[in-house]
């Protein structure tokens, strides 16, 4: 019996993104693992080296990769949360083969960390996208939209486990579309802002701007596996917070002001309260 030649993907990622959709792909597909130097997490590399697989690791797409990756011939390059930017030429090379997947709506929230914003701007869902990479950076056309509820239970490290079971399903449709030769849609041209690329800096609570829900949401959304939320206890030491309740209470004080019932710490917010756990 004659065996069938796998096809080859070339797969770019670094944390447990790319891990999820790896474990999709890799019974099916002869996978080439590219991963970023930058924000590499460490459990990939295990993960890889235990299933002994091999991989490279790169601090950019310099020339000579791009014509290493013009020489293989691959059916799909797939980006899952991979933080370097393709170079056109690679988009010339493999045209409308390279697709990124994106965690959240287009063109709603394009730029970084999609996740993180949907939650400190209150939606109500976390969607995301997968789409063919363009020039241009997220405005590509779209393949595949997904959508789940956000609970208020939910926090950045739930909504990414969600994410990541998703991704997986997503993909194999989106290759089902490739085969057959179904174009993905453009997308809407009501696009309003590029979201930065949050850091551990931006995680400064302003109390005197945030009510409770927001103050709340910005928690939930910046809690482990991220850095966290801080704050300044009496101007001088700096608090980390990782969790934290809406609360009710408003009582007469500055927003930021520390006050105690009950024997529960709490904190004063523009409006009401957060209970500190």
């Amino acid at each position: 019996m004659i065996k069938t030649k796998k096809e080859k993907i070339a797969l770019f990622f670094n944390s447990d993104r790319g891990i999820s959709v790896y474990k999709s792909l890799s019974k099916k597909y002869e996978l080439d693992i590219f991963l970023s130097k930058k924000n590499l997490k460490t459990n990939v590399k295990q993960f890889l080296k235990k299933r002994k697989s091999k991989f490279k690791i790169i601090k950019k797409i310099n020339l000579d990769l791009i014509e290493k990756i013009k020489n293989k011939n691959y059916f799909l390059l797939i980006s899952a949360g991979f933080p370097l930017i393709f170079p056109k030429k690679i988009l010339e090379i493999y045209k409308n083969k390279v697709i990124n997947l994106h965690a959240g709506p287009l063109p709603k929230y394009r730029g970084g960390s999609p996740l993180n914003w949907q939650i400190i701007n209150g939606e109500k869902k976390i969607s995301i996208s997968i789409i063919r990479m363009s020039k241009e950076l997220d405005q590509g056309p779209i393949y595949s939209e997904k959508s789940f509820k956000l609970k208020n239970v939910d926090t950045i490290k739930t909504v990414h486990k969600k994410v990541n079971s998703l991704f997986p399903l997503m993909i194999n449709q989106v290759i089902l579309k490739i085969r057959k030769k179904i174009e993905p849609k453009i997308q809407k041209n009501n696009f309003i802002k590029n979201y930065p690329q949050r850091s551990k800096k931006d995680g400064f609570i302003d109390w005197n701007k945030m009510d409770a829900i927001a103050t709340y949401n910005f928690v939930r959304a910046l809690t482990k596996p991220y850095p966290g939320a801080f704050y300044f206890d009496n101007k001088i030491k700096i608090k980390t917070l990782f969790n934290c309740k809406i609360s009710k209470k408003n009582p007469k004080l500055n927003p930021g002001q520390i006050f105690f019932s009950n024997g529960q710490k709490f904190i004063k917010c523009k409006k009401y309260s957060i209970k500190i756990i």
